[in-house]
């Protein structure tokens, strides 16, 4: 169907339907920042068709295709976004930043680095971490009882991406295409357009494979639609806040695998040696890029910052020099504009904290952007317990004496917590992770790389693609007996019967 005007952007991905196929569905517009974006209005029979043709995509492009076949297809098509003139790359850094309200300059940064993860020496990272022998993806191979074991992956998974950071959905599409499953991708209202671009670029390198996707959106909730998905599918994976898994785990039939990347909390660990006289600018830098990278909206962002006494300069002077490098970093990449509720919220604890910090004895501070609130830092001395952000550049600074004191301030969070950012002396290092990683955190990585997490890191504490196959095991004592039915087997020489002399 042709856009209703040159100005419009396709916001779909569905070259399962061919141009008749496409013409004969009901189109909506929808404005999403300031890009007018199409997509096709979404009913069962259009998600019941695309599945079938999924599953048949599935089973003649994906099944039997070498697993390093599909992750050099995906290696080439990543290396596109690389080159400053793939078309894919400028539509992203040209509608992203207009869509998402997100600075262009962290857009453009953001994207090379998320894409960095989905090299090609990456991705073979990513079949490392979750499968001793990765060919287990294509036949039986030995494995450790004496028999062999094969790995598949599902035939067709349901996906939900995330919208708050653009990029994520690579993951999500990726992770699914190296366990040789096709995705039916329902796009995210706030950022609909990546996956889009993305599927895009695979198509470029390998149209069969790209046969095996199919991006679109649909309002959340639309349960006829889901589970309509949900029938055809072998799995489900949602990246989405806690309330949306919530819904998604009571609606999948029971016995079918659902991984939920739900709502997480991080935050960042300063240990004294970070704080000498030379060092602590730099680490001050650090926790403000981690704070301000798409504005706290992804689970790996810190929501709080502990800081240990005893440094060059004390967890006071820190929150300050913080505060500082959070404007330096507003002043190149300014927080996107955000709506009455977020600015309320905001507004609110900048109050509470302001009243507690009319007592002198309270240990609290309140050290704000100059000019409305792009970023706030809370100094607090002596906190209740750990208390999440509100998120859009707001952040929590409390002092402690030692690890300790950060696992008490975390208990109560434990099923929640993911990321922590940590800056301390190396010989610390093991006690400090074993101690967080005991606490709940599932990614320890150092302040300023919070962000970016690894190539094929355990998200949410589970193997990326290993949470997504199932097994099959042929026992070595079943090889054995089998080989009694191989034409050339001899039957061995009985013993003579003694028993009757």
């Amino acid at each position: 169907m042709t856009p209703p005007s040159s100005d419009v952007v396709d916001a779909f991905f569905l070259p399962q339907l061919d141009p008749a196929e496409l013409a004969a569905l009901e189109w909506t517009t929808r404005q999403v920042g300031t890009v007018p974006l199409r997509f096709p209005v979404v009913t069962p029979p259009l998600v019941e068709q695309l599945c079938d043709r999924l599953l048949q995509a599935q089973a003649e492009e994906l099944a039997e295709r070498p697993v390093m076949e599909v992750l050099e297809v995906l290696g080439r098509a990543v290396a596109r976004w690389f080159d400053p003139r793939c078309p894919q790359r400028v539509l992203a850094e040209e509608l992203l930043p207009q869509i998402t309200g997100y600075a262009p300059e962290m857009v453009r940064r953001g994207l090379k680095e998320h894409l960095r993860t989905f090299r090609r020496d990456r991705l073979l990272r990513f079949l490392a971490q979750d499968f001793d022998n990765p060919l287990v993806l294509d036949g039986f191979h030995p494995n450790r009882a004496g028999g062999r074991s094969r790995a598949y992956g599902p035939r067709l998974t349901t996906q939900f991406f995330a919208g708050n950071v653009p990029g994520l959905p690579a993951w999500n599409l990726v992770c699914a295409l190296l366990v040789k499953s096709a995705t039916l991708g329902k796009s995210a209202g706030a950022e609909p357009l990546f996956p889009v671009l993305f599927a895009g670029t695979i198509a470029e390198e390998d149209p069969g494979l790209a046969r095996c996707l199919a991006v679109l959106h649909w309002p959340g909730g639309q349960e006829d639609v889901e589970e309509t998905a949900f029938t055809r599918s072998d799995a489900v994976m949602a990246t989405a806040g806690l309330r949306a898994t919530e819904s998604l785990a009571r609606r999948v039939p029971v016995g079918m695998p659902f991984v939920p990347y739900g709502h997480k909390v991080s935050f960042a660990v300063v240990g004294h040696e970070a704080l000498a006289l030379n060092r602590y600018a730099d680490t001050a830098r650090r926790v403000a890029r981690d704070v301000s990278q798409y504005d706290q909206q992804g689970c790996l962002s810190p929501h709080a910052v502990f800081v240990e006494r005893g440094g060059g300069v004390d967890p006071r002077a820190f929150a300050a020099a913080l505060a500082a490098e959070m404007e330096r970093y507003e002043r190149s990449r300014p927080r996107a504009a955000i709506g009455l509720e977020e600015s309320a919220a905001i507004a609110g604890v900048r109050a509470r904290y302001e009243f507690r910090s009319y007592d002198a004895d309270s240990g609290v501070q309140v050290l704000t952007s100059p000019h409305g609130n792009a970023w706030t830092v809370l100094f607090e001395e002596r906190p209740e317990r750990f208390e999440p952000s509100v998120l859009n550049r707001l952040v929590r600074v409390h002092p402690v004496d030692g690890i300790e004191d950060v696992v008490a301030q975390l208990q109560p969070l434990r099923r929640y917590l993911q990321t922590a950012g940590i800056a301390c002396a190396p010989e610390r290092l093991d006690a400090w992770a074993s101690l967080l990683g005991r606490c709940g955190a599932d990614r320890i990585c150092a302040v300023g790389q919070m962000p970016q997490p690894a190539a094929g890191w355990h998200h949410d504490g589970l193997g990326s693609l290993a949470s997504l196959v199932r097994w099959t095991d042929v026992e070595g004592a079943a090889e054995a007996a089998v080989e009694r039915y191989d034409p050339e087997w001899t039957q061995p020489a009985s013993r003579p019967d003694r028993s009757r002399r």
